[in-house]
């Protein structure tokens, strides 16, 4: 039975500001004749595409190596045997445009945001809602009587994703729930996973950071057959990578706290690293952190935000991913000192950080700039929370994942007025 929950001291202002939608490319390059129009560029405020193979068309296939630039977006890797369909993600995981829905290895378009401006604010009396079932009652979970961790919210297609994973030993096990539109729970994949947080690629592919393998790793959909990208950093696994984001050019960012790492530790500091598309090898970007754990891109993919121990910190991204100089701490009257945890953004660009020790979640306007909190969630009954992520038919339901044991540990949503982003 589904528990209503009120949602206290939520106060949204009214924003303003923008989304594009994706530019519908022109057909790749080479391809065989048809009225498909793949390789389009998704929204977004800066990046390129790279075309991809594109989507079916009326009356052929459009296949090619080409893509156009559109008016930002990411990197279209996209293509394949698609339906008609608004293509790309304002942060950059690209995607074919209309005409070339499905990507390489059977996942879904990945999101755009829809025009802007975007208005409206969460009004008073708004509840979230605790989805029964998710994650299940069970032999895993010990009926729900053991202390477990829910993490990694991700929408895919019409269904969200999550990491469930045991309070010990470390690294400990874990299983990968996935939750339909419908709020249909099942086990997607068993307790062997490894995965914490997890993210959407170009090509539809659910990516995690891996504590199981001490990396990142992807399960292609809808097979859930798993690839190694990194697992190595001066010869040693990681620690154990927690969140990650994903840039429009492929480049990954992950966190590598010490919270489910094995003894003795393998990394002899905590830090955040980059991973450019297709090198497997790992650059460290943010050494000696104070357990690194959420990390987020702006929309415009010129800012990284990474949060820890002691707050969030926002890092300027040079053109090729690396960062400018040292960060900056923002919002220092809410996080300072406050352990944050996951993020998610909504296309108004208001960042969302879980606060772990004070179970709310701060909504942060302008987070590029002067980083201002312009709302505050929290949800009674709730454990821990740990992470949000937007998702739904039309992106307006905020997913947030909790921590704990029986009604505290599980996955709650909430409407929202503001589409968002599906990690």
């Amino acid at each position: 039975m589904k528990t209503s929950l009120g949602l206290l001291g939520v106060s949204l202002l009214s924003v303003t500001l923008g989304c594009a939608n994706s530019s519908p490319g022109d057909n790749g390059t080479g391809g065989h004749s048809g009225a498909g129009t793949g390789g389009a560029p998704p929204a977004g405020s800066g990046g390129k595409t790279t075309g991809g193979s594109g989507g079916n068309g009326a009356g052929g296939v459009a296949v090619g190596t080409g893509g156009t630039t559109g008016a930002g977006g990411g990197m279209g890797t996209g293509g394949g045997n698609g339906g008609a369909g608004a293509g790309g993600r304002a942060m950059g995981t690209g995607g074919a445009g209309a005409g070339g829905m499905t990507g390489a290895g059977g996942g879904a378009a990945p999101f755009t945001c829809p025009a802007g401006p975007f208005t409206g604010a969460i009004p008073n009396g708004s509840t979230a809602t605790r989805i029964a079932g998710a994650p299940p009652n069970d032999t895993f979970s010990n009926n729900g009587n053991d202390f477990m961790n829910v993490e990694g919210p991700v929408w895919i297609g019409d269904s969200l994703y999550v990491s469930e994973m045991k309070g010990s030993p470390n690294p400990p096990q874990t299983r990968i729930i996935q939750i339909t539109a419908a709020d249909v729970v099942t086990v997607a994949v068993p307790p062997d996973s490894g995965s914490n947080g997890m993210a959407v690629d170009a090509a539809g592919n659910l990516v995690t950071a891996n504590h199981g393998v001490g990396g990142i790793v992807t399960f292609s959909l809808p097979a859930f057959t798993r690839t190694t990208l990194v697992s190595m950093y001066n010869g040693k696994r990681f620690n154990s990578p927690n969140d990650l984001t994903i840039r429009n050019d492929g480049t990954i960012y992950f966190s590598d706290p010490t919270f489910q790492a094995p003894n003795p530790t393998p990394q002899s500091a905590q830090r955040v690293y980059m991973v450019r598309a297709g090198s497997g090898t790992a650059t460290a970007i943010v050494d000696n952190a104070s357990n690194p754990n959420g990390v987020a891109l702006s929309l415009d993919q010129k800012f990284l935000f990474v949060g820890d121990g002691s707050g969030v910190m926002r890092y300027a991204l040079a053109t090729d991913g690396t960062l400018m100089g040292a960060g900056t701490a923002i919002d220092t009257a809410d996080f300072a000192n406050n352990a944050s945890d996951g993020m998610a953004m909504d296309c108004a660009g208001n960042l969302y950080v879980v606060r772990v020790n004070q179970h709310d979640i701060i909504v942060v306007k302008d987070p590029t700039g002067a980083a201002t909190k312009t709302g505050q969630i929290t949800i009674p009954g709730a454990g821990n929370l740990t992470n949000a992520a937007f998702g739904g038919t039309d992106h307006k339901t905020l997913y947030v994942t909790a921590q704990g044991t029986g009604m505290q540990r599980g996955v709650f949503k909430l409407a929202m007025p503001i589409p968002g982003l599906p990690y």
